[in-house]
């Protein structure tokens, strides 16, 4: 199934975590095994006799038996290559060579440690790599270190590594006091301004926000439980200035034998989440954000599609995420490509002529999504023939579609599963206030497009090699030209004529043409 496993061991300042990669020959990258451990190695970074910090003793005999463990299990995964990194906890020690030492001669392990810019592009690389925008401040505060970057075109231009994380701020101002001290709070918020005001290139920048780590995605998981979400995934979740006061509300309110009643809400971040929510609305008003997304792709993924471009020619694009997106849909999905390209090529005709027409307004926004969904028309059949629309809404709605937004991706789920404008309505019951009637009814004429021209190759032998839409003195005619018989498309086509009607907004006849095989 996998042609190569990588395995990554990042060591932070807050977990430890071991993720084992299956790559196969398309180089898509899935999880095999994710473990983790909530180390806090920052805990034991203490000052010595020169006043230096370093790792004591406890924290180093913690970290090599972790390393030993995830090492074993590493190799009885059998990971070709077996790749550990460290980020702020050691960069952080003065006695990284004794920390490097002794992981050495105990385990046998070589691990590298990230510089500041190192740890801040690698985030950024998988962000690039995996979603669609182009101009963004990124955010992936850790344990011990915050890491800020400015991206233009997908390209980094700046990046700023901040010495502080959830675990040290906690440890500068939550000291001896609750989780939601609301004087600590407030010091924490000024000291967090005042670090981002530091920065000359974040100020009312106005891009948008990626945040990237644990602590990002668990306050998202948390806005998605509270509103009751109705579709499954982070990676592209929005989050407003609103949200996040929200959330934060929400943190500072609840006690902290209740915080782990926050659904939604890891049990090792319950001292640590408020940190990390007020990082991000700081972060918003220096920059005055639009807008937060999240990633759930960064350090670890960008340091594997990093080492997948370096070492096989460059196979993961950042300006083809989607095209990747759908490809491995078609893969996962045993999507019968032949069949998929005529019936896309018949809705873009279609959907052509009716623009010239005038009767749909040509956008390339448009073209592409009726190209996509029509590509990936009844995908679920896979599982089910019998319930095949209702399977192609839940995978492609639910499912992590690199590059798209969640919208967008419930909008190709809605006309890849279309059917009729009953079943649409009912998938659209859990999404109160995502579309208007006009959107509604627009879905509706494009989605009856793509259904009318899958009868169109009904028998899947492509009969049809010519199709025109002519208007006539009170009505269109569709003239149909193929190649012998058509049975089956011409029952079909006239079952599902209204669709085609419905998108015209006026009756249509259709008109069959045979030709001979060589015209």
């Amino acid at each position: 199934m996998y042609s190569n496993k990588i395995g990554l061991i990042d060591i932070g300042s807050n977990t430890i975590r071991l993720v084992i990669y299956g790559i196969n020959e398309f180089y898509d990258i899935n999880e095999v095994t994710n473990l983790k451990t909530p180390a806090r190695l920052s805990r034991f970074l203490v000052k010595d006799n020169h006043a230096k910090v370093v790792m004591n003793q406890e924290g180093i005999n913690l970290l090599t038996e972790t390393l030993a463990g995830f090492s074993h299990t590493a190799k009885a995964h059998q990971v070709n290559d077996l790749l550990i990194m460290a980020t702020a906890a050691i960069r952080q020690s003065a006695n990284q060579a004794q920390i490097l030492e002794t992981v050495k001669q105990e385990t046998g392990i070589d691990i590298k440690i990230l510089t500041e810019e190192q740890e801040a592009s690698y985030g950024q690389y998988a962000i690039a790599h995996t979603m669609s925008l182009r101009n963004i401040v990124t955010i992936d505060i850790g344990g011990g270190s915050c890491e800020l970057t400015l991206v233009e075109d997908k390209q980094l231009k700046e990046f700023h590594s901040f010495p502080f994380g959830v675990v040290s701020l906690k440890e500068m101002f939550f000291q001896d006091r609750s989780h939601n001290d609301p004087k600590a709070i407030e010091e924490a918020r000024a000291y967090i301004k005042k670090q981002f005001k530091s920065i000359p290139w974040l100020k009312k920048i106005r891009y948008p926000i990626v945040a990237v780590g644990g602590s990002a995605r668990n306050i998202a998981q948390v806005h998605q439980r509270l509103q009751h979400y109705p579709i499954a995934g982070i990676h592209g979740y929005r989050l407003s200035e609103f949200n996040l006061l929200t959330t934060l509300e929400l943190f500072a309110s609840t006690s902290y034998e209740e915080m782990d009643n926050i659904d939604g809400l890891s049990s090792d971040r319950t001292d640590l989440i408020i940190q990390a929510n007020l990082a991000f609305l700081e972060l918003i008003h220096t920059v005055k954000a639009p807008t937060l997304y999240i990633s759930n792709q960064g350090l670890r993924e960008g340091i594997i599609m990093h080492y997948l471009n370096d070492h096989y020619n460059q196979p993961i694009h950042p300006d083809l995420v989607k095209v990747r997106s759908i490809q491995k849909v078609c893969r996962d999905f045993k999507i019968n490509t032949k069949a998929a390209t005529i019936r896309t090529n018949i809705v873009l005709t279609l959907y052509r002529q009716l623009c010239d027409l005038g009767q749909m307004e040509y956008s390339y926004s448009q073209h592409l999504e009726l190209e996509l969904a029509s590509y990936l028309y009844h995908c679920g059949q896979f599982i089910s023939q019998e319930a095949d629309s209702q399977h192609t809404f839940y995978l492609l709605s639910n499912m992590n579609l690199e590059g798209f937004s969640h919208k967008y991706r419930v909008r190709l789920a809605l006309l890849s599963s279309f059917r009729n404008k009953s079943l649409l309505y009912q998938y659209c019951d859990n999404f109160v206030n995502w579309f208007n009637e006009s959107e509604l009814f627009q879905l509706q004429q494009l989605g009856g497009l793509i259904k009318f021209s899958e009868a169109l190759n009904d028998s899947q032998t492509a009969p049809i090699h010519h199709l025109e839409i002519v208007a006539e003195h009170n009505q269109y005619r569709l003239d149909i030209y193929h190649h012998g018989p058509i049975v089956a498309e011409q029952y079909r086509a006239e079952r599902h004529l209204k669709h085609l009607e419905r998108a015209l907004d006026d009756h249509i006849r259709l008109n069959y043409i045979e030709t001979p095989l060589n015209q």
